[in-house]
């Protein structure tokens, strides 16, 4: 099935709610209100066209956008579509000298994402069912209400509704210049939503070790569900010693970029619960492959953002885990993810199940 031509734009999406995070901020340290999506369509010679994207907040847009356009591009015209593990090696290392990690790989998540959506298309099959169909849902969390502009009743507040919709549970960030501050406010929010519900919290690789300690201790007695990103994620060796230390369960892995550094973790006994971002990794091809390292270790998945593309794997391959929702996205697509009773389901259609309108391309478009 020949390439024939490959298309690729940039949109800048608005937020549903600013978000901040410990090293998610604007220029001035405030809120960041808008998320870049590089986009590209790859078509073959039967006239089936799949659709793959990436995303970035804080830079980096248009050269994922060059790289797509003017390094790819080239590379897939005449080839078959259907080979996405050959091309998807190709392009890792094409441009290894380029960039092994960062923009080239998540340039190449996108066209990842276009070639299953192309095999989906042409097979007849949703991608979950050409992954495997391990389930047919996954359980879901809400994780856009808990930033660190806003208070807890703020927080509260925004909780409530999806808690009310039957997700299972929330994520927080915590990340403020005293850590005295995060533990307190998760105090706050355990107290407000009550001892059944599933918290936990991200401090987006904010601490050094001992910090780190102090807080996961605090967390455990709160009785919170992870602690996401505490070091930075380059630690391997502090990460292990603080798995070691702690009983509150290790997560991470959304800035992780391939399975070589999700294996140089679980050799490591450093994460409890692996996080890889379907983007940041290189797309599908790559996220299964951390999958499988994590069956083997024995350990759970929680897919990190993108949960319009994330869903195929999580039904497709695995067997327990949830969603993050995150609706970052949500406003590029035609159609919204199906959530019913806390669940979300992957779309029927063949491929991706996702369209992106021309009229939302015009309307968000970076030239």
């Amino acid at each position: 099935m020949k390439i024939t031509h490959v298309r690729t734009e940039l949109l800048r999406m608005p937020l549903p709610r600013p978000m901040q995070a410990a090293h998610s901020t604007g220029k001035k340290g405030g809120p960041v209100d808008k998320v870049n999506m590089p986009l590209v369509f790859i078509s073959t010679e039967d006239g089936t066209t799949g659709v793959g994207y990436s995303w970035s907040l804080l830079g980096g847009d248009t050269a994922t956008r060059c790289i797509l356009r003017d390094d790819f591009a080239p590379l897939l015209i005449d080839e078959d579509a259907l080979d996405h593990e050959r091309l998807w090696h190709r392009l890792y290392k094409r441009l290894q000298t380029g960039g092994r990690r960062g923009l080239v790989t998540q340039a190449q998540a996108a066209v990842d994402l276009a070639l299953w959506d192309i095999k989906g298309k042409i097979a007849g099959m949703p991608v979950y069912k050409l992954l495997g169909g391990r389930r047919e849902s996954a359980p879901v969390y809400y994780s856009d209400g808990g930033w660190l502009y806003m208070n807890v009743s703020e927080m509260v507040a925004a909780f409530e509704p999806y808690l009310a919709q039957g997700m299972f549970g929330i994520k927080m960030k915590i990340g403020h210049a005293d850590y005295r501050t995060d533990i307190q406010r998760v105090r706050e929010v355990r107290k407000a939503l009550g001892d059944k519900i599933w918290i936990a919290v991200d401090a987006n690789q904010k601490w050094d070790y001992p910090t780190a300690v102090r807080v996961g201790r605090e967390l455990e007695q709160i009785g919170i569900a992870w602690l996401e990103e505490p070091l930075l994620c380059e630690d391997v060796p502090g990460h292990a010693r603080l798995a070691a230390e702690l009983d509150i369960p290790i997560a991470l892995g959304e800035t992780l970029g391939s399975r070589y550094e999700f294996a140089a973790y679980l050799r490591a006994e450093a994460v409890d619960i692996l996080q890889p971002d379907i983007i940041r990794v290189g797309g599908i091809t790559e996220m299964v492959k951390v999958a499988t390292l994590a069956d083997v270790a024995n350990l759970p998945v929680e897919p990190h953002h993108m949960m319009e593309s994330s869903i195929q794997v999580a039904c497709g391959v695995l067997d327990s885990g949830s969603i993050e929702y995150m609706p970052w996205l949500a406003s590029a697509f035609a159609e919204h993810v199906t959530i019913k009773d806390g669940r979300m389901f992957p779309p029927k259609k063949p491929g991706l199940g996702l369209e992106i309108p021309e009229e939302t391309i015009r309307r968000f478009r970076v030239d």
